[in-house]
C-alpha cells in the first residue's frame, strides 16, 4: 500500500489589546472599570512602626465641601505613567466622576479634587506593592474648561521579606505543604495576591478534611522606608473529618450497585466537599432522575466520620421528541423519536427515530447498555436504513453496527465495528450493490466556554477506518477524516470562527466504493455557495458528482452582534475534492444574518460561489450550536 501525502494547515489568531490613557471629552467621561476593589485588596491592621495600605471609601477630597457655587465645569483628565491594572485603579480613584454625576463640578470643587488627586492616585499604587511614588500634576485651562494631567512614576516596589505561617490544630503537619502556595520572597507585594493565599490556605483545608479550619490572626505589616514587608497568618485547623456511610434515598428505579460505580465519596477517606459536588453532577448526567441531592449529615456523625445521604427524584422514563424544519442541506424536513431513558434496573437506554425530508429520509434505533464508572461511557448496538437523494444520484443504505463509547481523559474514544450495504445509481439504469465491513476508531475533544453559543473554544475529530475485500467486503480501502475547530473572542462580543477538514482514501478499485466512503464537498457546512455534496473529483456519465479520494476545506468568519439577539457575520469558504492530496479548491464568500437563541445560533447566509456556471448567490439556512 502506498502512503498517503495528507496535507497540514496551521491556522494561527492573534489578539492585540492595547490599553491607553483615556481622554475624557466634553466633559468627564468614566474610568474603565475592572480588577477587585482596593477595598477588597486590603484587609489588615497596621502594627506599630509599619505603613498600612487601607484606603477610604472615597477619594481624598474635602468631605464637608460647600455647596455648588459657580457654573458647571468640565475637565478633561489623564494619567501617564503607569501600565494596567494599576491605571485603571489609579482612574477609579479619583473623585472627578462622581462629582460630575452629582452636578457639583464647579471650579472650587475641580480645584479641590486635583489637590487630592496625588494622593489619591498614591493610594492606587498601594495594593499592587507602590508606596511612594513621584506624581506631578498640572491644572490647565479655565474658566469653563479644564485640562488636568498627572505624570506618575511608580518608585521602587515594597517587596516580600517574610511569609510566616503557623498552623495549630489537628492538621499542623499541613504547614509545610500550605507554605508553597505563599508569595514568594523577594517578588513584589500584590495584596490580590495576598488575599488569594489566604483563601487557597482555607480552601486546601477544607479539601483536606479539615471543615472547621479558620484564619485566627491575618496580619500585614509594610516597611515603606525599607522596601519590604511580612505577613503574619495563623490559622486553627479544627478537627479532622472523614467521610461516613454513604446510603441512597427517594426513587429505586435503578439498581444501587449501578448507581454506586458513579459515586466519587469513598468511606474513610477525608472529607472533601468537591467529592459531594463531583458525585451529585455524575448522578445527574446519568439522565435517570429529575433531580440528585447529596447530603452530608455532620449532626449523625459517628466519631469523625460524617455520613451522607443521596437523595434521587423520580424522572419520567419516556421522552418524546417531534420536529419540523428546513435546512438547504435537506429541504424540508419532520422527524419524530422516542427515548426510553430506562428500560431496566441496569439502566439501559432505547432510542428509536424516524425522520422524512425532501433529500434525506430514513429510520434509526440504538440499544445502550451503561458501563464503567464515568457518565457518557456505553456499549451500544445499532440499525438504520437511510434513502439519499443527492447530487450523486440515488442511494439506499442498511447499517448494522455495535460501538464501544469511552472516555480517556478529555478525549471521548469510540471503537466500532459497521456492516454497511449501499445500493447506489451513479448512472441511470446503473445500479450497483456494495457491502463493506468496516472496524474503526474514533476520537473527539473539545473545550468550550459555552455549550450553545460558543466565543472561545476548540473541537477536534479525528477518524479512522477501513475494510478488506473477501471478509465481507466488496472493497479494501484504509480512510482517515479529521475535522478542527476554533472560536476566539475578539471586541464588543464578536467573535472569529475557523474550520479546517481533512480526508483522505488509500482504496483499490474507488468504484466499488459506497457513497458514504467517498468524499464530498459543499453546503451548509462545507462550502458555502455550493448545493450540498456538489464538489466532487468529477462527474459521471449523467452528470452526477462521484466523489473523490482527498478532501480539503477551510472556513473563516467574523461575527459580531448588532442589536438585542441579531448579529451580522461576513465570512469565505474555500474546499476541494480530488484524486490527489491537494485538490484544486472551489470558493465561496458571503454575509449572513445571526440570531443568538439558548439552543444556538440560527443562521441565514447569503453566498456567492467564486466560479462560473454557478448561481450567483445561495441561500443558506442552520443552525449552530457551540461550534
Amino acid at each position: 500500500m502506498r502512503f498517503l501525502a495528507l496535507p497540514t494547515i496551521a491556522c494561527a489568531a492573534s489578539l492585540f489589546c492595547a490599553c491607553a490613557p483615556v481622554w475624557a471629552q466634553g466633559s468627564v467621561v468614566p474610568p474603565p472599570a475592572g480588577g477587585p476593589s482596593v477595598q477588597e485588596m486590603i484587609n489588615a491592621p497596621p502594627s506599630a512602626g509599619a505603613t498600612r495600605a487601607d484606603p477610604e471609601v472615597a477619594a481624598d477630597a474635602p468631605k464637608n465641601a460647600a455647596p455648588e457655587q459657580g457654573p458647571h465645569v468640565t475637565v478633561d483628565f489623564r494619567i501617564d505613567g503607569l501600565d494596567e491594572p494599576m491605571l485603571t485603579n489609579a482612574y477609579n480613584w479619583l473623585g472627578y466622576v462622581a462629582e460630575d454625576q452629582r452636578g457639583r463640578l464647579d471650579e472650587s470643587r475641580l480645584k479641590a479634587l486635583h489637590e487630592a488627586a496625588p494622593k489619591s492616585i498614591e493610594k492606587a499604587l498601594q495594593p499592587f506593592g507602590y508606596y511612594e511614588p513621584v506624581i506631578r500634576a498640572e491644572l490647565r485651562g479655565g474658566p469653563v474648561d479644564y485640562f488636568a494631567r498627572y505624570h506618575v512614576t511608580p518608585g521602587d516596589p515594597v517587596r516580600w521579606s517574610a511569609i510566616d505561617l503557623r498552623v495549630e490544630g489537628d492538621g499542623a503537619a499541613l504547614q509545610a505543604l500550605l507554605l508553597r502556595d505563599a508569595p514568594h520572597v523577594g517578588r513584589r507585594i500584590v495584596h490580590a495576591d495576598y488575599a488569594a493565599f489566604k483563601n487557597r490556605t482555607l480552601d486546601r483545608l477544607h479539601s483536606a478534611g479539615y471543615l472547621d479550619a479558620r484564619l485566627v490572626k491575618a496580619e500585614l505589616q509594610v516597611d515603606v522606608a525599607a522596601h519590604s514587608a511580612v505577613a503574619f497568618l495563623q490559622v486553627d485547623t479544627g478537627p479532622h473529618w472523614r467521610f461516613g456511610a454513604v446510603r441512597f434515598a427517594g426513587t429505586r428505579v435503578i439498581r444501587e450497585d449501578v448507581l454506586r460505580r458513579y459515586v466519587r465519596i469513598v468511606p474513610g477517606e477525608s472529607f472533601d466537599p468537591q467529592k459531594l459536588l463531583d458525585t451529585q453532577f455524575a448522578l445527574t448526567d446519568l439522565d435517570y432522575f429529575s433531580d440528585v441531592e447529596v447530603t452530608p449529615e455532620r449532626d449523625a456523625a459517628d466519631g469523625d466520620a460524617i455520613p451522607v445521604v443521596i437523595t434521587l427524584g423520580k424522572k419520567h422514563a419516556r421522552r418524546d421528541d417531534f420536529g419540523v424544519g428546513y435546512g438547504t442541506d435537506t429541504g424540508a424536513r419532520v422527524s419524530a423519536g422516542t427515548e426510553f431513558r430506562r428500560i431496566n434496573e441496569s439502566g439501559d437506554k432505547l432510542r428509536v427515530a424516524v425522520r422524512a425530508s425532501e433529500k434525506i429520509s430514513g429510520a434509526s434505533s440504538e440499544y445502550r447498555i451503561p458501563i464503567g464508572v464515568t457518565p457518557g461511557e456505553f456499549l451500544s448496538f445499532t440499525a438504520s436504513g437511510e434513502q439519499d437523494e443527492l447530487s450523486y444520484g440515488t442511494s439506499h443504505d442498511y447499517r448494522l453496527g455495535t460501538a464501544l463509547n469511552r472516555t480517556l481523559g478529555s478525549w471521548k474514544r469510540i471503537y466500532y465495528l459497521r456492516f454497511h450495504r449501499s445500493i447506489f445509481d451513479f448512472t441511470a439504469g446503473d445500479s450497483r450493490a456494495v457491502s463493506v465491513l468496516t472496524p474503526g476508531i474514533s476520537l473527539f475533544r473539545q473545550w468550550l466556554d459555552d455549550p450553545a453559543n460558543t466565543r472561545r473554544g476548540l473541537s477536534i475529530f479525528l477518524d479512522t477506518h477501513g475494510a478488506q475485500q473477501g471478509v465481507l467486503s466488496d472493497a479494501s480501502f484504509v480512510q482517515f477524516h479529521g475535522l478542527a475547530k476554533v472560536a476566539l473572542p475578539l471586541f464588543r462580543a464578536s467573535r472569529l470562527l475557523g474550520r479546517v477538514e481533512f480526508g483522505a482514501n488509500a482504496v483499490k478499485g474507488f468504484d466499488q466504493l459506497p457513497p458514504d466512503e467517498r468524499f464530498f464537498a459543499g453546503g451548509d457546512q462545507s462550502v458555502r455557495g455550493y448545493g450540498y455534496q456538489s464538489i466532487g473529483a468529477g462527474l459521471d456519465g449523467n452528470g452526477g458528482v462521484i466523489g473523490g479520494r482527498y478532501l480539503n476545506v477551510f472556513s473563516l468568519e467574523f461575527e459580531t452582534p448588532v442589536k438585542g439577539a441579531w448579529g451580522a457575520a461576513v465570512f469565505g469558504d474555500a474546499g476541494g475534492v480530488g484524486d490527489s492530496p491537494l485538490p484544486q479548491l472551489q470558493y465561496g464568500v458571503g454575509v449572513g444574518a445571526r440570531y443568538r437563541a439558548p439552543f444556538g445560533s440560527v443562521q441565514i447566509d447569503l453566498a456567492h460561489p467564486l466560479e462560473q456556471g454557478q448561481p450567483v448567490v445561495r441561500l443558506h439556512l442552520g443552525v449552530r450550536v457551540g461550534l
